[in-house]
């Protein structure tokens, strides 16, 4: 397909990336697709949406997905953060108290119900099927029962995440 001349005049000032019409160097918003800003912004939300595909696909659909980065004072260490709920009154639930999955980069996956809080076994970057398995016990028998997990894996993009999040904990705080 022919370009034009003033796209072909962009592309050679490195303007445009190759194959995603846009060029987001230097900028300071996410990268996307085919972008040419060399460290995405927010690393993990690659990894937020396959755990929300996999919930989703398992027919454990939650209400809100939220995910972003916090520090909890000025010039503390930043924290990349998932939370995934499901609201009270969700019909997946058992009990119309509400469910959080959270994941933090620092201290890997948890779970929360009404005022009860547990840490889950599982690697802080583990296969989205695992976070499943766990959402669905948690929906059945609240905190009543403790979940093991069936088995242990990462999650098939962890090894370009963990790099990033190297990167991004090498970074510091910038605001």
């Amino acid at each position: 397909m022919p370009v034009s001349a003033r796209e072909s005049n962009l592309r050679e000032a490195g303007g445009l990336g190759p194959r995603s019409g846009k060029c987001t160097r230097d900028g300071s918003q996410p990268s996307v697709g085919e972008a040419t800003q060399p460290t995405p912004v927010f690393p993990h939300l690659r990894y937020g949406d396959a755990v929300h595909a996999a919930l989703t696909a398992s027919g454990l659909s939650p209400d809100v997905m939220d995910a972003g980065v916090r520090t909890e004072e000025q010039g503390a260490q930043r924290e990349l953060f998932l939370t995934v709920s499901w609201l009270r009154e969700n019909p997946d639930l058992q009990d119309p108290v509400g469910l959080d999955l959270f994941w933090s980069h620092l201290t890997g996956w948890g779970a929360r119900i009404g005022d009860d809080v547990v840490l889950l076994d599982v690697h802080e970057l583990a296969t989205p099927e695992l976070l499943v398995d766990a959402a669905r016990h948690l929906t059945e028998h609240r905190m009543a029962r403790d979940w093991l997990p069936p088995f242990h894996a990462l999650w098939e993009g962890a090894g370009p995440l963990n790099t990033a999040l190297d990167h991004f904990d090498e970074q510091g705080v910038t605001w």
